[in-house]
């Protein structure tokens, strides 16, 4: 996330137009699916452009988008807060994996 909104705060200061985005990524290994982050600036003549700066490389088919905003407060796929008894528990699982080219996403 840190990482991100550097590259989103440098690229506003050049004027140029920047977004967060907040998503899933697989990992190469294939046994790892994470939550993460990373930025979209807009280019001319091409249009938004993805770049995660953790990973120094731009976003491939191994992302997953959940939504985008100006930045991780904006673009939080869930906010809010719950209010329940210390026995409540909440868990949520997620699963990503390619079929004929295409992720596919089961939640």
């Amino acid at each position: 996330q840190d990482h991100a909104h550097v590259f989103i705060s440098a690229a506003r200061i050049l004027k140029v137009p920047a977004r967060y985005v907040v998503g899933y990524l697989l990992a190469l290994d294939a046994k790892l699916t994470e939550t993460h982050a990373w930025a979209e600036a807009h280019v001319p003549d091409i249009g938004w452009v993805g770049f995660d700066p953790a990973n120094g490389l731009c976003p491939t088919d191994r992302y997953v988008r959940l939504g985008c905003g100006l930045d991780s407060a904006d673009a939080a796929p869930i906010r809010g807060s719950v209010a329940g008894t210390p026995q409540e528990r909440l868990s949520a699982s997620v699963d990503i994996g390619e079929t004929a080219g295409q992720n596919q996403i089961q939640q």
